[in-house]
C-alpha cells in the first residue's frame, strides 16, 4: 500500500509503498506496459518481482509512463519531461522521487552484518562526524552514499574516497556531502527520514 506520510515534515516529492499485498494484488493495481510485463517475467524470484510491481504503481501514482522513463546504460533512470528521478527498494518497501534537481533515494533495513563491511565505505574523518559506529549510525553512512552514488549518475566511485561527508546536524537526519572524480564534482543536501526499522535517504544537488 502506497504510504503518504512518514513524518509531518517529509518531501512531498518522495512516493513509499510497503508492499504488503500479493504479487497477485500489486499486479491488479497497475496497468503494465508491454515492455514491462516482459521485464516482469525475466524476474525469478517472489520478493523482487513484487518489488518491481510497487516501483511501477508508484510510477503510476507519480504519473510516469515508460514513454519518458528511460535507463541509461549504468542502470541509472532518466526522464524525458525535464526532471529527475530515483529509486530504491529494501524488503518490503521501495520508493520513488521526482525532483526539478539531481536526486537519488535509497532505502535500507537496520542490520547488524553492516558493520561487517562497514571499512569498505566508511572513513576516519566519517567516523568523527557521527561518533558512535552504532548499526544506526553506520546504516546512515551507507544510506546517505548510496544516495549521493545514484544522483551523482557516474561510474568508478570509491564511496570511503570519493564522496565526503562534510557536516551532519545533531539528530543525524540531515547532512551535506561532497562527491567527485577526476572531472566532476557535486554538493548534496540530505534528508533522512526514519520508519519502523528502515531509513529513507534523500539526496538533491544544490549549488
Amino acid at each position: 500500500m502506497p504510504i503518504s506520510v512518514i513524518n509531518d515534515s517529509i518531501s512531498n516529492d518522495l512516493l513509499l509503498w510497503k508492499l504488503s499485498e500479493t504479487e497477485t494484488q500489486l499486479n491488479n493495481l497497475v496497468n503494465l506496459s508491454i515492455s514491462s510485463k516482459l521485464r516482469l517475467d525475466l524476474i525469478k524470484s517472489s520478493s523482487q518481482k513484487k518489488q518491481f510491481l510497487g516501483v511501477q504503481n508508484l510510477l503510476s501514482l507519480h504519473n510516469i509512463n515508460n514513454e519518458i522513463l528511460f535507463y541509461d546504460n549504468n542502470g541509472k533512470p532518466h526522464l524525458l519531461n525535464n526532471k529527475f528521478i530515483s529509486i530504491s527498494h529494501s524488503f518490503d518497501y521501495c520508493g520513488v522521487i521526482v525532483s526539478d534537481v539531481k536526486v537519488g533515494i535509497d532505502i535500507e533495513k537496520f542490520r547488524s552484518k553492516i558493520l561487517n563491511i562497514s571499512k569498505k565505505f566508511v572513513s576516519e574523518p566519517d567516523l568523527a562526524l557521527i561518533k558512535e559506529s552504532s548499526v544506526e549510525n553506520i546504516t546512515k553512512v551507507w544510506s546517505i552514499k548510496e544516495a549521493v552514488y545514484k544522483a551523482f549518475g557516474h561510474n568508478k566511485i570509491d564511496f570511503k574516497k570519493n564522496i565526503i561527508i562534510k557536516s551532519v546536524n545533531k539528530e543525524f537526519n540531515k547532512a551535506t556531502v561532497l562527491i567527485f572524480n577526476n572531472e566532476i564534482s557535486e554538493n548534496y543536501s540530505i534528508e533522512i527520514y526514519n520508519f519502523s526499522q528502515y531509513i529513507c535517504c534523500i539526496a538533491k544537488q544544490i549549488d
